[in-house]
């Protein structure tokens, strides 16, 4: 045998092998890094508005995690909510579909029905690892006949000593028991719901912290004085520590060497716990900071002006990692965009979202919801307010079990201030922007107006612009099919599952107080 061909052999032996693996490698388990699937590690707070990260700029808010995370991906100036409430908002999420597509999944304290597939359920069922940690679909109903693991199995056993009134639940840690336990050769999905930054707060933590309470930025729907300074530098602190896991998340996934093959989503659910934001169809209630990381896939530094709507991750998860979308999914997938490595508007069609509220808390009598349903265009928010003659914060005389007077907004420092202050002249105007009843129709020029404060409805000028963007609206809600269209409410009719009162809040309709 010759010396040349003594030194084929083995070249032509490997040869063989890794072309027989590469056929086999389907049956056997074994992944090349091609084809390897995407993990997804989707973090979200709980109440945080657009603004609120230190990539934004704001002043005395530290957030080196999720601006790594926007530094090296991709930031999104315009998405939103489907609704500025938390359960519902994750159940959009989840499915793809608007709240008036979802019957009692489109409320707080209601329940996703059976029907409705989630994108983390389609996942599990085609070879990926599931799991959360922290807040997942909630506050919910999850027993029968309702959905009863609508996200992922849960991962919540390890604690910590944590700042007071805040989750002791040791996010990062158990994400850490997840990676250990899941299956070695599968993609995994991971959803990190944080508590935070949702009330209550310790009061006055962002100023023991060191926050400079002279340079906290008050939004202009808010008076500015030291309290609400103070509530909101409480609130900074708490959007903090939902940063500090992120950042030991990454680590994690560094030390696995999963990091270039993760998708990491950082978003929030709805807007800060404060008057005139969250539970509202404002832009501080709906307007939600978005930053999406993936790896080489992702040239990173993009800064894109496409509307994105929550209605649009499930099939854009679903479009990354192989799956079909199922044709009754309302969202539309955005992975194109994702990938484009563009800035500005990249595809010019996606110049609106729509948003929506019904019931947040049970805080009218009867449990009526305020119904509203909304058009963002462009720099327009166009907003219908279709039951106008309820209060829409909550009746003033009637006090929610869930929060209080004025019950769809949360108790806080800064809400009892308008309360008790509401008819001083120089509150007077922030407690009307919040708790007066509102005209049926709403236009607001959103860039020259960032917080809402001059309602340009009624002024002639703008009547043709309010006709086209009405019509939009309810072409899409009929396209949708929202029961509003046809003059119906069933949300009027479903149960307030709210723990241990359901003797008052499962009554039927007529009966309730």
């Amino acid at each position: 045998m010759n010396s040349t061909y003594k030194k084929r052999i083995p070249i032509l032996n490997a040869s063989l092998l890794l072309f027989f693996i590469t056929l086999l490698h389907p049956v056997f388990g074994f992944q090349t890094q091609s084809d390897k699937k995407p993990n997804i590690l989707f973090c979200i707070a709980d109440d945080q508005s657009f603004k609120h990260t230190s990539y934004q700029g704001t002043a005395e808010l530290y957030t080196p995690n999720i601006d790594r995370v926007a530094k090296n991906g991709v930031v999104f100036n315009n998405a939103y909510t489907n609704v500025s409430s938390c359960a519902p908002s994750r159940a959009a999420i989840l499915t793809g579909r608007n709240i008036w597509e979802l019957e009692e999944g489109g409320l707080l304290f209601g329940g996703l029905p059976k029907k409705y597939t989630t994108f983390s359920t389609l996942l599990s069922q085609n070879g990926y690892s599931t799991g959360h940690s922290g807040k997942g679909y909630m506050p919910a109903n999850k027993k029968e006949p309702y959905q009863t693991l609508p996200l992922a199995p849960e991962f919540n056993d390890i604690k910590m000593d944590a700042p007071k009134n805040m989750s002791n639940k040791d996010y990062a840690e158990n994400f850490n028991v997840f990676l250990s336990q899941k299956e070695e050769n599968k993609p995994f999905f991971f959803w990190f719901g944080s508590h935070e930054a949702h009330r209550a707060y310790d009061a006055g933590s962002g100023a023991r912290a060191g926050k400079d309470i002279s340079k906290i930025e008050v939004p202009g729907f808010l008076p500015d004085n030291d309290l609400v300074r103070n509530d909101i530098a409480d609130y900074y602190k708490e959007i903090e520590w939902f940063d500090s896991h992120l950042g030991r998340m990454i680590k994690a996934l560094e030390d696995a060497g999963e990091l270039e093959n993760t998708i990491i989503i950082v978003t929030a659910d709805n807007g800060m716990p404060f008057p005139r934001a969250k539970a509202t169809c404002y832009d501080y209630g709906t307007h939600m900071p978005l930053a999406i990381y993936w790896g080489n896939q992702i040239k990173g530094g993009a800064t894109v002006d496409d509307f994105i709507s929550f209605t649009d991750f499930a099939p854009t998860l679903l479009d990354a990692v192989g799956i079909d979308i199922p044709k009754d999914i309302t969202g539309n997938s955005f992975l194109d965009i994702l990938l484009a490595n563009k800035s500005g508007q990249v595809d010019p069609t996606r110049d609106r979202v729509f948003t929506a509220l019904e019931r947040h808390a049970y805080c009218r009598p009867g449990g009526m919801p305020y119904p509203i349903r909304t058009i963002r265009k462009g720099d327009w928010l166009y907003m219908i307010n279709f039951e106008s003659d309820r209060w829409p914060a909550g009746n003033p005389d009637y006090k929610s079990v869930h929060q209080g007077y004025y019950g769809d907004f949360d108790a806080g420092p800064s809400r009892e201030y308008l309360i008790a202050n509401k008819d001083e002249e120089s509150v007077k105007f922030y407690s009307d922007l919040s708790f007066k009843k509102r005209p049926e129709v709403e236009l607001y020029n959103v860039k020259e107006d960032p917080y809402q404060l001059q309602n340009l409805a009624s002024d002639v000028t703008y009547a043709t612009l309010c006709s086209e963007l009405k019509a939009d609206l309810f072409a899409y809600l009929k396209k949708t099919n929202d029961p509003r269209m046809r003059g119906e409410s069933p949300w009027d009719n479903y149960p307030y599952y709210f723990e241990g009162l359901e003797t008052e809040y499962l009554k039927p309709i007529e009966e309730r107080q």
